[in-house]
């Protein structure tokens, strides 16, 4: 039993499964890292002087990298989304649990180790999936 304290901390991840798309195999992901941004493109409008007067922000978007390995049951070392494949995060964070389009995804395998997928999703403000 684990005991706090002081301060609490969040630790671990939220997200719990990978489906929506091809190669997807539901319960067979398990997930050891989320990395989310929020971007947007701007634009900087200056006077006559060359003073900022006015920042326009548009093209909003979320950036989400998950690191994991495929495990369970049905675990399979070729279940990695494709480039523009809708990947649906479950997860119990709002800010990444829903629909995202695949930008990149990649594999690695080492002798020693366990397969490990990197997977680079985004979600733009302007994109109902």
């Amino acid at each position: 039993m684990s005991t706090t304290i002081g301060t609490s901390i969040i630790w671990g991840c939220s997200s719990t499964n990978l489906t929506g798309f091809t190669a997807a195999v539901s319960g067979g992901y398990t997930i050891t890292g989320e990395d989310l941004s929020r971007e947007a493109d701007k634009e900087e409008i200056r006077d006559s002087n060359g003073e900022i007067t006015t920042a326009y922000y548009y093209n909003g978007r979320k950036t989400l990298s998950l690191k994991c390995y495929p495990s369970g049951s049905s675990a399979s070392a070729t279940s990695l989304p494709g480039v523009g494949d809708t990947v649906t995060v479950a997860s119990t964070d709002s800010d990444l649990n829903g629909n995202w389009i695949c930008e990149s995804a990649s594999k690695a395998r080492a002798q020693d180790g366990i397969v490990e997928f990197d997977i680079s999703l985004i979600n733009y403000d302007g994109i109902t999936e």
